[in-house]
């Protein structure tokens, strides 16, 4: 957050917010006004913020929104997850329209301990290896799901350069975590647009 333009009474879209609290509401101050967005249903959201509003929505399609509504988009571990580059490519397209300044927190390419599957380097390692050590180790409990479908590490993980993440964030600046296992793509507005910011 100290990348960005801060104000009290900030609004935030949270992309991908999960069901509970995964993602940022907890860090947030109480007066700050956050919608969330999944594609969980309503009833299995268990978020405690005083002023969280969810709704069930694709992130593809943020139609409902007009451009720039929210003072700061965030996205916590989500995009890692859309391999389809298309899709992908209109997810960024609304988080950039309807936002004034965005954070992307994704795994680093080349981190030391991948953050899904806890391995040293396994991002990196060939598809075959990677199956292997996540069937005999049933790393991040997906076992199961490896030996049934071939595919399904390449289908649901991928780990882009930070050149390939600024082709899509255009303009965006990278940062890199301290525990050096995710960056961060973050835009900040040049000119603060945020209601009530005084770092003009």
């Amino acid at each position: 957050m100290s990348k960005i333009h801060c104000s009290p009474e900030m609004s935030v879209l949270d992309i991908g917010c999960g069901p509970d609290g995964r993602s940022i509401e907890v860090f947030l101050p109480s007066n700050y006004q956050i919608v969330g967005i999944d594609l969980f249903d309503e009833k299995e959201i268990k978020i405690d913020h005083p002023q969280f509003r969810y709704i069930k929505q694709d992130a593809q399609d943020l139609s409902r929104f007009s451009d720039g509504e929210f003072d700061l988009a965030v996205s916590i571990g989500m995009l890692e997850h859309i391999c389809d580059r298309v899709i992908l490519e209109k997810v960024a397209s609304e988080i950039i329209r309807v936002s004034k300044q965005y954070i992307i927190v994704v795994p680093w390419k080349y981190a030391w301990i991948e953050p899904h599957f806890r391995i040293p380097f396994f991002q990196l390692m060939p598809h075959n290896l990677q199956r292997a050590l996540t069937i005999s180790l049933n790393l991040h409990n997906l076992g199961r799901k490896v030996r049934q479908d071939r595919a399904y590490i390449p289908k649901n993980y991928q780990w882009l350069s930070n050149t390939e993440w600024r082709q899509f964030f255009a303009g965006s600046k990278v940062y890199l975590s301290p525990t050096l296992e995710t960056i961060a793509i973050v835009k900040c507005a040049s000119i603060c647009r945020v209601k009530g910011c005084r770092q003009n």
